[in-house]
């Protein structure tokens, strides 16, 4: 018998609601700078969602405000795939242009389906890349939706892990760029099942 993600929560912390004791945590917040964002608006996920995003420890204010900005994005996507849905205000702060338009085709698949994320993405392998002439920024890394299961919107019951164990990861690269007084997503590329993410669970 299934049981339904709520029940699921009561019986077992969110790391463990994929499904296996060893399931990631969600890791700790990077904090904003003063102008990393509009506002200081940490997203807040569903407590049957999370993010452990595994960076690089900033070394400068830039690389601080890029890496804060990622973190965002990926949360702000999260959160519209949950429910908010491909209108969430909250992937125009974070995301604009082609990624924009990217990321609410996405979204919009997940609510198509009648579905949302339950588990923890795991973001790792990160890389960034600072500034260049032209003033943007790249972050690459890995995403590893091995612990993230298909809930049924509608009914609460948890379906099938998104990424199959066993396979790669998704290969992502965001290109940034600074808008009036914070950073955006601006380009994004993903590779499924990339050999680069062999290792990412």
């Amino acid at each position: 018998m299934r049981k339904t993600a709520a029940a699921l929560l009561m019986l077992a912390p969110l790391g463990a609601v994929a499904g296996c004791n060893s399931a990631p945590r969600p890791t700790p917040d990077i904090s904003p700078t003063a102008v990393a964002a509009p506002v200081d608006e940490r997203i807040t996920l569903p407590t049957t969602m999370g993010l452990a995003f595994k960076h690089p420890r900033p070394t400068n204010r830039i690389e601080h405000q890029v890496l804060y900005t990622v973190q965002q994005s990926v949360r702000a996507q999260l959160h519209a795939e949950y429910g908010a849905g491909s209108k969430d205000p909250l992937l125009g702060v974070y995301w604009s242009g082609s990624a924009l338009s990217t990321v609410r085709h996405e979204v919009t698949g997940w609510s198509a389906r009648h579905q949302q994320p339950v588990g923890v993405l795991v973001v790792s392998n990160t890389v960034y890349t600072p500034p260049d002439a032209t003033g943007k920024a790249t972050v690459s890394f890995c995403a590893s939706w091995r612990n993230v299961m298909r809930g049924d919107a509608k009914t609460h019951v948890v379906g099938p892990a998104v990424q199959k164990a066993g396979t790669p990861g998704t290969y992502t690269a965001l290109t940034l760029t600074r808008a009036a007084s914070h950073w955006q997503v601006s380009n994004v590329t993903e590779a499924a099942h990339s050999p680069k993410c062999a290792a990412s669970k």
